[in-house]
């Protein structure tokens, strides 16, 4: 069974929750990585598992036009209130002329796939231009020459796995896929094949399938929660409290994580902690107070080293991934970062960050979420973005659990996290309805709930198992 592994997020689901393992009873897994890790084929080959380097994919400007054409049909169907607020978000800082031309493109694509019949001229379309305007040839051959019975994708909506799964289909091997994150059927482009089966987080996510996907019937979406999850519920993977502070230069003060996001998606987010340092320096916040600034994978080198002098800020690098060459977020991530993250997370007192699944992640350790709603820097450039981005389809739900407060000015955020820091017990029912409401099970056990599927698809489909 062929796995793609295209970013650092997949050797974390399929690797280090112990989920290669479980399918290796099963099936003999065939690592497809996209980028070019020799101490990850070290390790894995080690562990006896075939490591092999997924085909750079090929598809030309037409039939990127094409399935263009295809993404506006599955955005319709969709109707996620995501999608316009994505849209404007990619706007921002364009010039009127450019938002204007955009715009007026836009409506031309949109006037023009609502003619009768058009999706279906389309994917005929598409269906002739495959062959020669992908490398599909290669990756069919590709699959032959590693045997591959059937495929198990965790980030189908990559551009590095398109050409493969194209190929896949058209070879006839059934493929299963487990959604990696929930946002990503409302906020990626839409999946390149057709799967046999599809395994989501939640309720939420298996409806959206089912409304994004004519002719995916609803034995075909199950609910397994998020594997990668498991982690927060295995003490062995939270270091000694007392050691992991004086490690990272916290000692005993109180600190605030602050979690930053990916450069794109806030890009003005470096104002909070601004406001809470300045907060501090007023005596608004606790003078010992510590803000910890944890830098995303995929952030940018140096987007942080304003605060590098200030007294209350320690910068946290987890494994300065964002540095690597190539394209961001293809790294491994061992099990040292994972010991990292879940300390981090159990042994600081608020977390802040910006429309994150990390409020999620937070609550799993019971501890305040605060995710700021502003913008009120360089004239208010984002503000409309920095609201907005909490009424995104998959924020919606944990928004309405009422376990993230979501302060819309810096008097706010600096009040909220204040409250937070004297009791943090506060809206600890909110947070456990947010993780049942999008996490579904929070007992450690979703990883075996994906490989149980996995087998059952390879049962139904090969008689594997």
């Amino acid at each position: 069974m062929l796995v793609p592994i295209t970013i650092l997020f997949s050797v974390r689901y399929v690797v280090r929750t112990g989920l290669l393992e479980r399918l290796a009873r099963s099936c003999e897994p065939v690592l497809a990585l996209s980028w070019d890790d020799p101490d990850l084929v070290e390790e894995l080959g080690a562990a006896g598992v075939e490591v092999v380097r997924l085909p750079e994919p090929r598809v030309d400007a037409p039939t990127l036009a094409l399935l263009h054409l295809l993404e506006v049909h599955f955005l319709r169907r969709l109707a996620s209130p995501s999608t316009p607020i994505d849209r404007a978000r990619r706007h921002v800082g364009r010039s009127r002329s450019v938002r204007a031309r955009r715009w007026a493109s836009w409506q031309r694509t949109r006037l023009r796939t609502l003619a009768p019949g058009h999706e279906a001229r389309v994917r005929a379309e598409l269906a002739a231009a495959v062959p020669t305007g992908t490398n599909l040839d290669e990756n069919r051959r590709f699959l032959a020459d590693h045997r591959i019975d059937a495929v198990f994708s965790v980030t189908p909506f990559t551009e590095q796995e398109r050409v493969v799964l194209l190929a896949a289909e058209a070879a006839g091997l059934p493929a299963c896929t487990s959604i990696l994150s929930f946002d990503n059927i409302t906020t990626r482009p839409p999946l390149p094949i057709r799967f046999h089966r599809y395994l989501v987080w939640n309720a939420f996510n298996r409806d959206e399938v089912l409304r994004g996907y004519p002719g995916v019937g609803a034995h075909q979406v199950e609910v397994v929660g998020p594997a990668q999850f498991d982690f927060y519920r295995d003490p062995a993977y939270v270091e000694d409290r007392t050691r992991w502070r004086a490690r990272s230069g916290l000692g005993e003060h109180p600190v605030v994580l602050y979690g930053a996001g990916p450069p794109e998606v806030a890009p003005h987010e470096a104002q909070h902690v601004q406001h809470l340092c300045d907060a501090v320096d007023r005596g608004e916040l606790p003078a010992d107070l510590r803000i910890l600034v944890r830098r995303h994978p995929v952030d940018r080198p140096g987007r942080w080293e304003r605060f590098a002098h200030h007294p209350a800020v320690v910068i946290d690098d987890p494994g300065r991934v964002g540095d690597t060459p190539g394209r961001p977020g293809q790294v491994g991530i061992g099990h040292d970062q994972i010991v990292g993250l879940c300390s981090t997370l159990a042994h600081t007192d608020v977390h802040v960050n910006v429309s994150s699944t990390l409020t999620l992640d937070g609550a799993f350790f019971h501890k305040p979420q605060i995710g700021p709603a502003y913008d009120v820097a360089d004239g208010r450039r984002f503000h409309r973005t920095a609201r907005d981005l909490y009424r995104r389809e998959h924020f919606l739900p944990i928004v309405a659990s009422g376990g993230l407060e979501v302060p819309s000015t810096p008097e706010e955020l600096v009040a909220t996290v204040a409250r937070a820091l004297a009791d943090p017990g506060r809206l600890e029912p909110q947070r456990r309805a947010m993780l049942d409401a999008l996490c579904t099970y929070t007992d450690g056990r979703c990883t075996e709930r994906v490989a149980a599927a996995v087998e059952d698809f390879l049962r139904h489909h090969l008689g594997a198992g």
